[in-house]
């Protein structure tokens, strides 16, 4: 089979979304072809933070390379900012080496990396996934601020769902604050991931999962051999190809809007406004991504008890009646209803006007489909009497 060749740097769809094992090849691969020290240490801190998050298990990635650059390369100041965080990849007599490798003594190591050693433990700290298989996938979709001013959403999917809890909250804004101190994914002259924004965890049910029976599994040994004997030798192929993962544009859409309901023309329209510049639309895989339902803001009024006056009216001039009460009860004040706060007081974000005006233009052409229909019958009745008055 061959090799996977890395020449340039890795893309951020390259990054977190290829499997480990291709990954570690990429990477092991750019460093042959490009001796950069920097870019592997960062691509390593990198994936670190994917492994706080997800379910799949990317502990002690590229663990033998990036011993043998603290251990054998140049001093820098990236490996000076990131070794608290690969402490655990050294025994105690090999990290206490690296150190004074780095610098000139235990003291200025421990000053320079303190916040850095704060950090590690949200890198290391290991949240239990739950036992029990999810009915849902959930996934994480952040914002940053690129060094050019523009934002951006950053999609990562097979999240933990013991992460998406509030407990773990911070842990996961600790996670993403450290990913803007990485310099990757330069487009032009801006740096992507130069400020964090905010951050959503959602969840999608899953509709159907399917395996081949383990028996069937079993049987074929090579599927590569396989394949080739059913084929005839001019029709043999020697090499299988990889097809990459498209990077994912998500589209976030209002509640209860299905952009199944637009035309091929508006649901362009629609992407076309959210497409990053640069971009074509056949290197994005579009994800539509419905909000979540605001809670409803009406709130149940406050109970007043009734209270009772603290005198009785006295009549003098007028007889009271036998049923009338000798204490009066004073009703409770009525609160003031409160507004029911709808959608339609809300900004609308960018995504949501566009949507909304594509809705609002639908439901207008069917509102004047049905104006045209009323007229016509309106004028085939006019005819119908004018052709009776003529008969007479």
């Amino acid at each position: 089979m061959k090799k996977n060749v890395q020449t340039k740097p890795l893309s951020q769809m390259q990054l977190f979304v290829t499997k480990r094992s291709t990954l570690e090849q990429k990477i092991i691969s750019y460093f042959e072809h490009t001796k950069n020290v920097s870019m592997v240490i960062q691509y390593a801190v990198a994936i670190m933070i994917k492994n706080a998050l997800v379910l799949s298990d990317y502990s002690d990635f590229l663990k033998d390379l990036v011993r043998e650059l603290f251990l054998t390369a140049e001093p820098s100041d990236v490996l000076r900012k990131n070794l608290p965080y690969f402490k655990p990849y050294f025994k105690s007599g090999e990290f206490d080496t690296v150190v004074h490798r780095l610098f000139s003594n235990k003291k200025a190591y421990l000053k320079f990396s303190e916040e850095a050693r704060l950090n590690s433990k949200y890198l290391h700290s290991v949240i239990q996934a739950p036992t029990e298989i999810s009915k849902y996938n959930y996934y994480l979709v952040a914002v940053f601020k690129a060094t050019n001013g523009k934002r951006h959403t950053w999609t990562l999917r097979d999240i933990n769902p013991a992460v998406t809890t509030e407990e773990a909250g911070e842990q996961t804004y600790k996670l993403l604050e450290l990913l803007t101190t990485l310099p990757l994914f330069e487009q032009g002259n801006s740096w992507k991931f130069a400020q964090y924004v905010k951050f959503d965890y959602f969840k999608n049910a899953k509709v159907m999962h399917h395996e081949a029976p383990k028996e069937e599994l079993e049987e074929i040994i090579d599927p590569k051999a396989a394949l080739q004997q059913k084929q005839p030798e001019s029709a043999q192929i020697s090499e299988e190809p990889t097809e990459e993962a498209k990077e994912e544009l998500t589209i976030m859409v209002p509640h209860g809007f299905d952009p199944r309901t637009l035309s091929d023309a508006e649901a362009w329209t629609l992407v076309q406004a959210h497409l990053p510049e640069g971009k074509k639309l056949e290197e994005l895989a579009v994800v539509f991504v419905e909000r979540p339902a605001e809670p409803s803001a009406e709130q149940e009024p406050d109970f007043v008890p009734p209270t009772i006056s603290d005198f009785v009216q006295q009549q003098s001039h007028v007889q009271k009646s036998e049923e009338q009460p000798a204490v009066g009860v004073v009703e409770p004040p009525k609160p003031e209803p409160v507004k029911e706060r709808t959608r339609k007081n809300r900004p609308l974000s960018g995504s949501q006007q566009a949507a909304q005006s594509l809705i609002n233009s639908k439901g207008s052409r069917q509102e004047g489909t049905t104006g045209k229909t009323s007229k016509k019958n309106k004028h085939k009745g006019k005819n119908g009497k004018n052709r009776k008055r003529k008969k007479r």
